[in-house]
């Protein structure tokens, strides 16, 4: 008798974990979010689900919902090795996706959360689309890795479904050999403040555009002492720029919204290292009539992971240089200004850029500031009896692109539980994060 209590106790034991684990999977499976935390700007408008229904493969997708503008993401903090590419990649489906004030930056997409790294930006109605997002680790031995319905100081409405999340570590591309895309945007039809902009370039300054790089490819290479070398391709937008940006210290200029619509197509199909935008913007004065700076050109900007610049093409009445014995010098001081972040970006300290007269320096009558970039570049700046300027192995320090690749290798970082052992396995471990005191309140970044 009392052997089979045992055996009926032993039973109902057997039942009642195989029904607890029954329903810790179905819970699971309806509200776990695989480790990734979920964050957003503002409460009670997102909803973060997985959907069982509209997916690309056997996997559940991830859903966010934003029934109002908002910025919401989920992501998870993943290992990385520094200086190192990685490749993001997913399926992304959208319905109704509208981003605030017409900025196609505000949408589905990859990035790396609290930096201004991401990926193209998909809105509208999207049946399924693959977005890949490749970004390099820097000095970091950590990322938080997002995928966002909004952008970085943006937001958006509508829902995005994302699939198939993969990441594969890359090899670097460490030789010398940067490939710059000059875009020479002919015409502008766009508002600034109170005036419309409503300019085209002229043949002479399409010309001027092409001598330039020429130059600036023949003289950063000389200057240098063949620590870059450089390849170029020139590229004609004749489709109006319709939109202008603007900040208080530097007035009306080009940002990554602006131009995306017109030279993204032509930026994903050749990879470019480096992003030269070049139009005759009128100079502040003219515009708005205050005492901003009159940039010729605007450097420091990042265009999908990629270092951006503005150059402003001027009358020949301007000359950047005393004489424009050196007119190639807007083009070279602006890519100083990528190697300058990359390099504060990987932990080294240099000069600033724009601190030449604290080590010396001056702007000659005709060659500008030649001999200051030619010592910053060769790391030939005297300061206290010691030698500083951009370490030589901030030349093959590129952007990410397909063909580091190649090579690469898949990560698991990512994965979905692949069976009910590694399912139940994931329960276990989420329980007991729960009663760890780590910090588990997050919100997805609204500035970088």
């Amino acid at each position: 008798m009392n052997n089979n209590s045992g055996k009926i106790r032993n039973i109902i034991i057997n039942i009642v974990t195989i029904a607890i684990i029954i329903v810790a999977v179905v819970v699971y499976r309806k509200f776990d979010f695989n480790f990734y935390i979920k964050g957003v700007v503002d409460d009670g408008i997102t909803q973060f689900t997985r959907d069982s229904q509209i997916k690309y493969s056997q996997t559940r997708s991830y859903k966010i919902e934003n029934t109002e503008e908002n910025d919401a993401m989920f992501f998870k903090e993943i290992p990385v090795t520094p200086n190192t590419p990685y490749k993001v990649t997913c399926m992304v489906k959208t319905e109704n996706v509208k981003n605030s004030d017409n900025n196609p930056m505000a949408g589905a997409q990859i990035c790396v959360n609290r930096t201004e790294d991401h990926s193209i930006v998909l809105s509208g109605d999207n049946d399924w689309t693959k977005v890949e997002f490749m970004f390099d680790s820097k000095s970091n031995d950590t990322v938080e890795i997002g995928f966002r319905l909004g952008g970085n100081l943006l937001r958006a409405s509508g829902t995005a479904w994302f699939s198939d999340l993969t990441i594969e570590q890359g090899i670097p591309d460490k030789t010398n050999t940067w490939n710059f895309g000059c875009f020479v945007i002919e015409n502008i039809d766009a508002q600034a403040g109170s005036k419309v902009v409503d300019v085209s370039l002229t043949y002479n300054q399409k010309q001027e555009v092409n001598e330039n790089i020429a130059k600036f490819k023949n003289s950063i290479e000389d200057m240098s002492n063949g620590k870059i070398d450089v390849e170029y391709e020139v590229i004609n937008i004749t489709e109006p720029l319709t939109t202008l940006s603007y900040e208080e210290d530097n007035g009306y200029y080009i940002s990554e919204k602006d131009i995306y619509p017109l030279i993204n197509d032509y930026v994903q199909a050749k990879e470019f290292d480096h992003i030269f935008i070049c139009t005759n913007l009128p100079l502040e004065s003219e515009l708005i009539g205050e005492d901003v700076s009159e940039w010729i050109g605007l450097g420091n900007m990042i265009y999908l992971g990629k270092g951006f610049s503005n150059i402003r093409v001027m009358d020949e009445s301007y000359n950047y240089a005393g004489k424009d014995t050196f007119p190639e010098e807007v083009y070279i001081h602006e890519f100083l200004h990528t190697l300058e972040r990359n390099a504060g970006e990987n932990g080294y300290e240099i000069p600033e850029l724009h601190d030449y007269d604290k080590y010396g320096y001056y702007e000659d009558r005709y060659y500008g500031l030649k001999q200051w970039y030619t010592d910053y570049m060769n790391k030939n700046i005297k300061d206290n009896g010691t030698l500083v300027g951009l370490p030589a192995e901030i030349f093959t320090m590129k952007p990410p692109t397909l063909k580091d690749f190649e090579f690469g290798t898949e990560l698991d970082l990512l994965d979905e539980p692949s069976n009910i052992i590694e399912t139940i396995q994931s329960i276990i471990e989420k329980i007991q994060s729960m009663f760890e005191t780590t910090n588990t309140t997050y919100q997805a970044e609204g500035v970088a």
